[in-house]
């Protein structure tokens, strides 16, 4: 997954690898309408390495509305490109995967994923990120608004166009945030947001500040 983001922070194409979702992926033209992309030959899916213990992968458009992408493990090449501002992205229960969702979309949001890696065009209301771990996100364009809560590591990478946006956080950890330098080829800056806070009574209400432990 690492690699891939390399690619993209270095402006080198990412899209050329990446498998995207065809007309039969869509619940309105499925024959089977299960949801269920086969990775390979047919056959017997509890051997493919593709399939979660927790259920099948799913990767559809439902009503038009929703893109579901749920249950995929090492899958690198996942790109959603077919896509428009009225609809969402809900993804859940990934692992060690890669998604690339190239056109904006209303939402996103990113459940119950462990190393998975999402770049994402832009969003018109919010990316959220709840209950992962090791997960990466891009953001390629303009977020007014991305949460975290209950994730242990998030590498968040941010375009000049999200500067604006707000990030909250809630119950999370390892939340690091990358952001472009001045110039095309300056260096990316990385900023750990606080997970620690001092409370002090004062006034007759608390006030509350960020711990540092920068070794200064």
């Amino acid at each position: 997954m690492s690699a891939v983001f390399d690619e993209i922070n270095s402006g080198k194409p990412v899209t050329s690898g990446l498998r995207k979702v065809t007309d039969d992926m869509k619940t309105k033209n499925r024959a089977d309408r299960t949801g269920v992309v086969n990775a390979g030959e047919k056959g017997a899916q509890v051997s493919s390495p593709s399939v979660s213990k927790t259920g099948p992968p799913k990767f559809e458009l439902q009503m038009g509305r929703k893109w579901v992408v749920e249950n995929q493990v090492g899958e690198k090449n996942l790109v959603i490109d077919d896509c428009d501002t009225k609809q969402s992205v809900y993804v859940y229960g990934c692992k060690g995967s890669v998604l690339q969702i190239k056109g904006k979309v209303n939402n996103i949001t990113i459940d119950k994923c462990t190393k998975m890696g999402v770049v994402f065009a832009g969003v018109v209301a919010a990316c959220e990120v709840v209950n992962c771990n090791g997960v990466e996100v891009q953001c390629q364009g303009s977020a007014p608004t991305i949460s975290i809560d209950n994730t242990n590591g998030c590498q968040l990478y941010l375009n000049k166009d999200s500067l604006d946006g707000s990030i909250t956080t809630a119950k999370s950890s390892e939340i690091n945030v990358l952001v472009p330098g001045d110039g095309p080829d300056d260096d990316w800056g990385e900023h750990a947001l606080p997970q620690q806070y001092a409370h002090e009574y004062k006034d007759g209400r608390f006030v509350t500040t960020p711990v540092s432990h920068s070794g200064a």
